[in-house]
């Protein structure tokens, strides 16, 4: 139990604000010690979805927004921009964007919260008495999925992060230094290589399986930042092609299903996050719904953030695409009466509607699940790999296959390499708007490329967003706390 204790202590902040309290309040159940002896399958269990549970705390509200706002698809509302410093400085990149900005902290948090409850599940293994080997090699690997994805999100927003493992040993003076890429993802991959031997095909709705152990190494080889010397598209295409031959995977009939209720965790869904009201709801849906329509009324909320005007263009007139009438609303209603004026325009500017749970009327609590992987990004990604072997026909024809899905019956115009790439992007644009992966994608391409295209879309961001923007502070509470890590470890450009 020690070190469950002394990693908390080192990676969650004492003043996450009094509306986020429960989350440090909260006595999990996966808090049942590492040191453990003689548990059962039972305590075992509920360790792990102490470690599934913990991962909810990126999607259930207000922090959805990092990762998604910020960038050329997605934006705040100019009044929640001006109004939240922190909120705002992910659209702004501006002096708000430092290391005690909750937001980017919160992020942190929770990666390290749901690793801290992924190694005490791994780590309680061992003392299950009464179960094959076979079980506790598949809760092992379940819980080696969890803390390859928190990892996986650390290196993204962060870089070089703490390594902290079921093996790491307890210290009165905590000293934990920023691991090089390269060991982070190489790690990373260890885990995933692992689950994918001992999960299973299908599961139970929530869990990891084979298929999201492979789609999390494809996205590893393809998103890992170049000087971790991982980036292999090569095997990000191999890992495709695996999925592909589990024959569990396919592409849900009509792009507008895939945000109804009664499909979740449907024949698309390679992983997605689990709510359920009241027990373990999400508040989404409030957060971007819009104030013209009334305090909790159906699709009410606070224009947490709009998507861009850049994001709405891609939508060509006579395309035929489905998508952006399904992804977007754009006429509110007020009891029942269309609302067409406001005090101020945006509130009935174009809302994202994805995160909409019609469900519920009380709309502050939502039981609707979220994507973090569908299989239409797999194809996209895909699609990426055949064109940079230069393989066009084979780049158009899976791209084609998600364009057939949306109904979109306009050519694909791409005769080079580069030209293909950027209709893959903006295809990526268009199928996954506002689900998390734009910022990623983004940075990707090289930080130039992520600069030049938020400053030119994004009203907020243009002439502050930097290259140095591709990574977030290392939270001022983690370098006062942990005694490895300094000041100067920072990441470059931030005090």
């Amino acid at each position: 139990m020690k070190i469950q204790y002394y990693i908390i202590a080192i990676l969650m902040f004492s003043f996450l604000i009094t509306s986020c309290s429960d989350f440090l309040e909260e006595k999990p159940e996966s808090f049942l010690g590492a040191e453990s002896k003689d548990i059962d399958a039972v305590m075992l269990e509920a360790q792990l979805q102490g470690a599934y549970k913990a991962m909810l705390w990126y999607k259930n509200g207000r922090q959805m927004m990092v990762g998604v706002s910020g960038t050329d698809e997605a934006q705040g509302a100019t009044v929640e921009v001006n109004y939240w410093a922190d909120q705002g400085a992910i659209d702004k990149y501006n002096v708000s964007l430092n290391s005690e900005n909750w937001l980017t902290a919160w992020m942190w948090n929770t990666a390290y919260f749901a690793i801290s409850r992924a190694n005490t599940t791994i780590n309680s293994i061992q003392n299950v008495s009464n179960v094959s080997i076979e079980w506790k090699e598949n809760k092992e690997g379940e819980a080696r999925f969890i803390r390859a994805m928190n990892y996986f999100m650390l290196a993204q927003y962060f870089g070089k992060v703490p390594l902290i493992t079921e093996k790491t040993a307890p210290s009165a003076t905590p000293d934990y230094p920023r691991e090089e890429l390269s060991a982070i993802y190489s790690y990373i991959l260890d885990d995933l290589k692992f689950a994918e031997l001992k999960l299973k095909t299908s599961y139970r709705s929530g869990r990891a399986t084979i298929g999201a152990a492979k789609a999390l190494m494809m996205k590893v080889f393809m998103y890992a930042q170049p000087e971790s010397g991982l980036r292999d598209y090569s095997k990000a295409k191999k890992q495709f092609e695996e999925i592909e031959q589990l024959n569990v995977y396919s592409l849900q009939s009509n792009y507008e299903e895939l945000f109804m209720p009664e499909f979740e965790n449907g024949v698309e869904s390679v992983y997605e996050f689990q709510f359920e009201y009241p027990d373990e709801p999400n508040h989404i849906q409030y957060s971007l719904g819009s104030r013209a329509v009334g305090e909790y009324g159906p699709g009410s909320g606070y224009e947490l953030l709009l998507p861009t005007q850049r994001y709405l263009n891609l939508f060509i007139s006579g395309d035929g695409d489905e998508r952006l009438q399904a992804s977007v609303r754009s006429e509110f209603y007020k009891d029942g009466t269309l609302v067409t004026s406001a005090p101020d325009p945006e509130y009935i500017f174009p809302h994202c509607k994805k995160y909409e749970d019609n469900r519920n009327t009380y709309s502050y609590n939502s039981s609707k699940n979220v994507y973090y992987i569908r299989y239409a990004d797999l194809i996209l990604l895909y699609a990426e790999c055949l064109n940079e072997e230069g393989n066009l026909i084979g780049a158009k024809e899976q791209v084609q296959r998600v364009r057939n899905r949306a109904r979109a019956t306009l050519p694909i115009m791409a005769g080079s390499k580069t030209e293909m790439l950027d209709f893959i992007y903006e295809e990526r644009m268009r199928e996954l708007g506002m689900e998390g992966w734009r910022r990623f994608d983004l940075i990707r391409r090289g930080s130039d490329y992520f600069v030049n295209e938020v400053g030119k879309y994004n009203k907020f961001a243009n002439g502050n967003i930097q290259p140095f923007h591709v990574l977030y502070p290392i939270p001022n509470n983690e370098i006062t706390m942990n005694y490895g890590i300094s000041k100067d470890d920072q990441n470059p450009g931030y005090n």
